[in-house]
């Protein structure tokens, strides 16, 4: 079962100022003329080959088709490339708008590399870039710990997390001091990190089931080539990769990946050059979505979610005026199937196309067998510093034969079962939740142990952002108070 995004505060930060960044560097360029992209590394590089990956990503956003070169032998350092006529003859044919740097992928961590070769390797390399293109960035592509069960634990390292500590703490230090200090060419301050491994760890850590390693523990897979590109692509082009195209991925991994992708990196424009700013949900906005089959859909102002299996997604839904937004949503755990024997009428004014179908999760095996399947819905992309009032309404004609349809709902830690048997007018409400500090909110259905139902059921949700509450004098002095505050500081990013 996948279970929601998680990225650190420290990611959160640098992130933050990888956007910056970006924003002051990377869309420079006229957006009609392609960029210029050379990648250096080795078999990390290679596999995909990411060169192509980004290339074909920015090009599916709507960018001029990037040209790109790669230079990427197998085993081979920063060191290595140093010497190697044809890395130079790449990087002094000059006019790169971009050069990505990947070292061997234990050169910069202590336990099993030479971190400070790595720094002196890359600020070499940078001068020699910037020799024949003045102008160009530099981007150093942070990669990743091998898989948990690879010979390198515990011995060399103790587990990945170690592992990419030590990779992360050399890649930032190579940006942001090592290679502004000791760098000879005139401008320092234009290499930044794609922390493509912090992506990787963001979702191994959420548990997620998707492969992203070969079967070598080690390398990467077609997934893990899929979000490397995905955040490579969003450092240099400062955009979203929210809604490109699968490429190697399948559209239902992509998605999920593009989640962990844009979250590691903080990047929310999406699109190509003509990308508008998205935001979450602001206070008193709503958004809804219709839970059911393809045949059924609600028209206007609603999203339908029509696929039901585990990792299917909407991204960047619509609110309730028709603005996109920041927010997915995903299927982090699927649903059995889909059910279109809804009541055809309600008292609450929703659209009956809504209210009339929903997805449902059970077992035809009984109640007993029932109690052991679960179907979770995640939203990202929410603002942490908000509360929200989540609005359910799920209908199914009959009472399956006397055992009923006792449906258990959690978010947050509430928990509200209701019996959907004919219902026509009970909407539940949980009210005033809070969403994780990585703007996600998750919702879990299923079979409620204190029926003798077989199924459970989701048609239609309704997710509304309430107004931050005036601190009266009351709060704001003593235990209280600080308690409030305290609150909200956790939430921010």
């Amino acid at each position: 079962m996948e279970s929601p995004v998680s990225v650190s505060l420290r990611s959160c930060a640098r992130s933050l100022l990888a956007l910056l960044f970006t924003a002051a560097t990377s869309v420079v360029a006229v957006a009609d003329d392609p960029l210029n992209l050379l990648f250096v590394g080795n078999s990390f590089t290679a596999g995909g080959p990411i060169a192509h990956l980004v290339r074909d990503l920015a090009t599916d956003a709507g960018w001029a088709t990037p040209n790109v070169q790669y230079v990427a032998p197998g085993g081979q350092s920063l060191g290595f490339h140093l010497t190697n006529p044809d890395t130079l003859n790449a990087i002094d044919a000059g006019n790169w708008d971009f050069v990505v740097l990947q070292e061997f992928s234990t050169g910069p961590t202590d336990n099993a590399g030479d971190p400070a070769a790595f720094k002196s390797n890359a600020t070499a390399l940078y001068d020699r870039v910037k020799l024949g293109s003045p102008d160009a960035q530099v981007v150093l592509y942070e990669t990743w710990a091998r898989e948990a069960s690879h010979s390198l634990y515990p011995g060399t390292f103790a587990n990945p997390a170690e592992m990419q500590a030590q990779l992360r703490t050399h890649y930032n230090d190579a940006a942001d001091n090592y290679i502004p200090a000791n760098a000879t060419a005139a401008v320092t301050t234009d290499v930044s990190v794609a922390p493509v491994g912090d992506a990787w760890e963001n979702y191994l850590n959420s548990g997620g089931t998707i492969r992203l390693h070969a079967n070598d523990d080690y390398h990467a897979g077609p997934n893990g080539q899929y979000l490397s590109s995905s955040v490579l692509y969003s450092t240099i082009y400062g955009r979203s990769v929210a809604g490109r195209g699968g490429l190697l991925a399948s559209p239902a991994d992509a998605a999920v990946l593009q989640t962990f992708a844009d979250a590691t990196t903080g990047m929310t424009i999406p699109g190509g050059p003509d990308g508008v700013e998205l935001g979450p949900l602001t206070a008193g906005e709503s958004l809804f979505i219709d839970f059911g089959g393809d045949t059924r859909t609600t028209p206007g102002n609603w999203n339908n979610f029509t696929a039901f299996l585990t990792g299917s997604s909407l991204v960047n839904v619509i609110d309730d005026s028709g603005a996109t937004t920041t927010i997915d949503v995903t299927l982090t755990d699927g649903f059995s199937g889909v059910n279109s024997a809804g009541n055809a009428t309600n008292t609450l004014g929703y659209p009956t196309t809504a209210t009339s179908d929903s997805f449902y999760t059970g077992s035809f095996d009984g109640h007993t067998a029932a109690l052991e399947n679960r179907a979770q819905v995640t939203l990202s992309g929410l603002d942490p510093a908000l509360d929200y009032d989540l609005a359910l309404f799920s209908s199914r004609t009959g009472t399956d034969g006397g055992i009923g349809r006792l449906s258990r709902y959690t978010v947050d830690g509430q928990v509200i079962e209701s019996d959907v048997s004919d219902n026509t007018s009970n909407e539940l409400v949980f009210s005033g939740v809070s969403p994780a500090l990585d703007g996600t909110l998750t919702l879990d259905v299923e079979v409620s142990p204190n029926g003798t139902g077989r199924f459970a059921y989701l048609g239609q949700l309704k997710l509304t952002a309430l107004a931050i509450p005036e601190p009266s004098s009351a709060l704001l002095l003593g235990v209280g108070g600080l308690a409030w505050v305290g609150s909200r500081q956790r939430r921010a990013c």
